[in-house]
């Protein structure tokens, strides 16, 4: 796997945390402008009457038509898609060697300078450069062997940045 792509899913990997708490947000607020009415709360706030009307009945043949059933589904798919790719990112970075790992995650996750990188580990830019450029070409070769649809993987964090 090319470098470039190892590089897409590690930032992938480091932005599914925001990623899913978008989504989450997002399903909150359909709930609460859908769902709350329906419940007994209009969506100013305000207590419904505990007997079934007109109101509550609006309510619920409106998310019907909206199809926000549909647009909750859909969220949750994305959300198990996405921890699922965190998943799996994470274990075939857990299976490199140390050093390797350390070195992805300086660099990509915590967006570390190779002279800091070159000062923790106490060797040349030079030799760093050339660890990381053996780093992301191990994790590469995890990835295409540990992952089944390695190519949907990259089309999802090529697609997210």
């Amino acid at each position: 796997m090319r470098r470039n792509k190892v590089k897409n899913i590690v930032l992938y990997y480091k932005n599914i945390p925001d990623m899913v708490k978008f989504e989450r947000k997002q399903q909150s607020e359909i709930e609460n402008e859908y769902y709350n009415g329906i419940r007994g709360l209009s969506t100013d706030g305000m207590v419904y009457g505990g007997a079934p009307g007109k109101p509550t009945e609006k309510m619920g043949i409106r998310a019907a038509e909206d199809n926000r059933g549909e647009a909750l589904a859909e969220i949750q798919v994305r959300i198990k898609i996405l921890e699922a790719d965190a998943r799996q990112i994470r274990e075939c970075i857990d299976t490199m060697n140390s050093k390797y790992k350390t070195l992805i995650f300086w660099k990509l996750i915590h967006g570390y300078s190779w002279p800091k990188i070159s000062t923790q580990f106490c060797r040349p830019e030079s030799t760093c450069r050339s660890w990381y450029d053996k780093a992301l070409d191990r994790l590469g070769e995890i990835l295409e062997n540990d992952i089944l649809m390695v190519d949907e993987l990259v089309q999802r964090a090529t697609r997210a940045r």
